[in-house]
Order: C-alpha cells, then structure tokens, then sequence
C-alpha cells in the first residue's frame, strides 16, 4: 500500500486541480485569460535568464572551491539539464543528472555530491532566512506569538553550534547526505561517506556567507519575475514584498511530493493567501498557470541544453 502511494501519489496535486476547477467559473477563466497581458508575461519569461545564470553560478562557485573546473557555460548547460530532466522524472533524478555529469569526468560520488547539497541548502537556508524577517515586518515585534518561532529558532542555531564543538556534526551530516541521494542509487552507487565529509570541510564561513549572498541575488531575480507575472495576470494590489512571503510559503508547500511540476498544489495554497486580497479564484489560477508557463519555459531551455550537452540513463537505470 505504502509503495502504491509513493508511485501514484503525484495524482493526489491532479486531483485537486481537479477539484478546485469543478468549482469555479470557467467562463470568468476564459475572460481573465484573454485579459492576460502579453508584453509583461513576455518580459518576465526574460528573467529568467539571469535567474538560471545567477544559479548555475553559484553551483559553479562551490565546484571550484573543490577544484572541480568548469565553465560557467558548461556550468549553465548541466544545471539547466537537471530542470529538463526533473520535469519528466520522479523523485530527484533531475538532481542527480548534475552528479552524473561529475561522476563521468571521474570525479567520486562523495566529492560530487558536496556542490548539490550544499547549493540546494542555500536556497533552503535563504528561504527561511526571507520568511522570518518578512514576518517580522508585518508584525509586532513584541508581538508574544512571535517569541515562540524566535526562540525555537534561537535554540536550534546554538543546538548547530554545540554539535560542533561536540564532534556531533558528522551524524547529522551523514543522516543529510541520505537524504539527498535517491535511495536506488545509494547501493548502486556505493556511496563513500568519508570523501563527502572530506569535501565539507573545505568551505570556510567566509564562503558560506558568498554563496549565500549568490543565491540571495538569485532569488531577487526570481521575486521580480514573479512580481511581474502577476502583473500580467491583472493581480495589482499585492505589494512585492508580500508576494515574495506568499510565494516563497508555497514554494515549500509546492516541495511536498504530491503533484507534478506542483500543479494542484500551488493553485491551493495562491487561493488560499492571495484570497485575503480580494483577488477572484479565476483570477488566482491563471497566475498559477502563468508560473506554471514560465516552469515549462525553463524546461525548454533544460532541453535545449541537453541536445547540446546530453547525457543519457540505459533502460537498467545505469550511466551510459
């Protein structure tokens, strides 16, 4: 039962698109949809150019501090395969293409995952970072409901930092480097621990504070074409700093294996906060399908730089 769910349970985000559109006004969508403006949508598929470079950039950054050489061209093409081919597997095979790349110019398994966990943590790390403080924008800061979060917060980061005076960070990053490793591919790989903690260990707080400004200026890229695409849907009256919280809430919901590309799911969760704005249902799902656009968009372009730099799974799920 429980495999059946994992195999199917990407239907659950289907079905609930479903759902919501038996209960709204199609033809309110159909006259939204012709409202769409064209040049601002267009405008925004431009952004994501130096978004996908920003990004590309920073995996590039964390390579070379492992000495593993690319260009930001080779750089740019491997990290975009990884988009095109997440959008047809399940899973985080889409991530793993980028290891695959490394492993084949015989770099290890261990070494190679270093650069994408550590890039996909900074996104998470900045996320968290951005919701917070953007909380704390919109409420009292002695606001007692506030303290609870905070000090959670509080307790967790200095927990981080005893574990490291205690030797205990091996554990955590041993349960870390699980975690991202699809599980087909942690016995068929033979993953090696120790080069992974060996890799680690080469950045320095200094480099962690770049690669985090990296990503910060990624995901300005991303709030801006967001921001933009909303505009093009004729949702207005939502400030940017509130649509970046927004979105970057269902980012995290959008992150639960229940749907594919999010559909279902992202639409729930921009009803459900942009609602409070006065905003139609109708309305809420096109800029859902908007985004969804510019997702295919950045498949296109996944694509594009396969058929420049392919790389290809036999039909055993090995490396060819």
């Amino acid at each position: 039962m429980l495999n059946f769910f994992k195999k199917y349970s990407y239907l659950i985000g289907i079905f609930l698109f479903i759902i919501i559109i038996t209960k709204t006004d199609l033809d309110s969508i159909l006259i939204n949809t012709k409202n769409v403006k064209i040049f601002y949508f267009l405008l925004a598929l431009l952004f994501s150019f130096p978004l996908l470079i920003t990004k590309s950039y920073c995996w590039n950054y964390l390579k070379k501090k492992q000495n593993i050489y690319y260009s930001q061209k080779d750089s740019f093409l491997m990290y975009c395969v990884g988009l095109y081919i997440g959008s047809l597997t399940p899973g985080r095979v889409g991530e793993v293409s980028r290891i695959i790349y490394l492993k084949r110019d015989g770099h290890s398994l261990g070494k190679s995952l270093v650069s994408l966990i550590l890039d996909r943590a900074s996104d998470f790390v900045f996320l968290l970072i951005f919701f917070f403080f953007g909380i704390l924008f919109f409420l009292d800061p002695f606001d007692k409901q506030i303290l609870i979060p905070l000090t959670v917060i509080v307790f967790l980061i200095s927990l981080f930092l005893i574990s490291l005076k205690l030797n205990l960070i091996k554990s955590l990053l041993k349960k870390l480097f699980y975690l991202f490793t699809p599980s087909k591919y942690q016995k068929s790989w033979k993953v090696n621990f120790q080069d992974f903690v060996k890799n680690i260990k080469i950045y320095s707080f200094k480099d962690y504070l770049i690669i985090l400004l990296i990503t910060a200026f990624s995901w300005f890229f991303y709030y801006i074409q967001m921001y933009i695409v909303a505009q093009s849907a004729n949702i207005t009256n939502v400030p940017l700093l509130n649509l970046s919280i927004i979105l970057t809430v269902v980012g995290f919901i959008t992150l639960i294996p229940i749907s594919i590309s999010g559909i279902g799911t992202r639409d729930a969760a921009l009803i459900f906060f942009l609602t409070p704005f006065m905003i139609a249902k109708e309305q809420i799902i096109i800029f859902s399908s908007l985004i969804l656009l510019i997702c295919l968009f950045h498949t296109l372009i996944g694509f594009i730089c396969w058929l420049i730099k392919p790389i290809r799974f036999s039909s055993n799920n090995q490396i060819t």
